[in-house]
């Protein structure tokens, strides 16, 4: 399976997922938070080897729920949308209808739509399954629920959120009614709230061998502070790096023998190792 990020934080979330047989890959956005054109141009980053991946070439979108920097251009996708009910009414979109905790199948992918605390209608993450890989996208989640730590517990890669430190977010320049919302129990996870649900994952099952932090703010948040809070609650298990709006992530493929981690060269993220490649030992199934 292959994972890429093309954007991440509070003005546009993509991400880009491929899993399958190199000759007839399955190929899926999760979340379309930026314009067509410019998903386009990020999918230049991607693992095609031959031409930049166009979105005719991908088979699906789904769709986490209705906020802006998530759905805001689902349907100018002009690609078949998975959504739930609540997604589906609020931003009137024609899609297969998603459930949480019922599990699909699209292409190599299973996948498993989990329910989030959010206000938003119906908001969900989902965990990914193929080629032998356990993959989650977690973002946009109000507080650390166990019933969430166990729906993804044993992912090998995460993409989770740490969108804010909390002191950052109480001195920073947001209005209250924003620093209230952001802070409640259907908003966005601090990054201690972060790594309490990474450590709840920890104690159920396998430490992710990779963490992303992702969804981050960027005046409320700082990439150091979010890494070394994951870092903590990881410990010597995995690694931890920083997506951001500008870059995403790198490329991360992640496969029986181990995950690794190819970043592009016009990337400036939070890494802490050379910038050709990574291979993150003692993975397995």
């Amino acid at each position: 399976m292959r994972l890429l990020l093309l954007a991440s934080g509070s003005s546009g979330n993509v991400a880009y997922l491929e899993a399958g047989p190199a000759g007839a890959p399955t190929r899926l956005l999760i979340d379309a938070g930026l314009p067509p054109a410019e998903i386009e141009a990020r999918l230049e980053r991607g693992p095609s080897s031959s031409s930049p991946l166009t979105l005719s070439q991908i088979d699906a979108a789904l769709i986490t729920h209705d906020h802006r920097d998530h759905a805001g251009y689902a349907a100018a996708l002009k690609r078949p949308l998975w959504a739930t009910s609540g997604t589906r009414r609020v931003r009137r979109l024609e899609a297969e209808l998603v459930r949480a905790g019922a599990r699909f199948q699209i292409g190599a992918f299973a996948i498993e739509p989990v329910l989030l605390p959010h206000d938003a209608d119906e908001t969900v993450g989902y965990v990914l399954e193929a080629d032998g890989a356990r993959v989650g996208i977690l973002t946009d989640c109000g507080h650390d629920a166990p019933e969430v730590a166990r729906a993804y517990a044993g992912c090998r890669v995460l993409a989770l959120e740490a969108n804010h430190d909390r002191e950052l977010l109480r001195l920073g320049p947001s209005p209250p009614s924003l620093k209230r919302r952001v802070s409640g129990p259907r908003g966005h996870l601090s990054n201690e709230q972060s790594a309490q649900l990474l450590e709840q994952m920890c104690t159920l099952a396998k430490s992710p061998e990779l963490v992303i932090a992702a969804h981050l703010s960027q005046p409320n948040n700082r990439p150091l502070l979010a890494r070394r809070a994951l870092e903590r609650a990881l410990g010597f298990s995995g690694q931890v790096i920083v997506a951001s709006q500008a870059g995403g992530s790198p490329l991360i493929e992640v496969s029986r023998e181990g995950v690794r981690i190819v970043p592009q060269r016009r990337q400036q993220l939070a890494f802490d190792f050379s910038p050709s490649e990574v291979r993150l030992q003692g993975a397995s199934t």
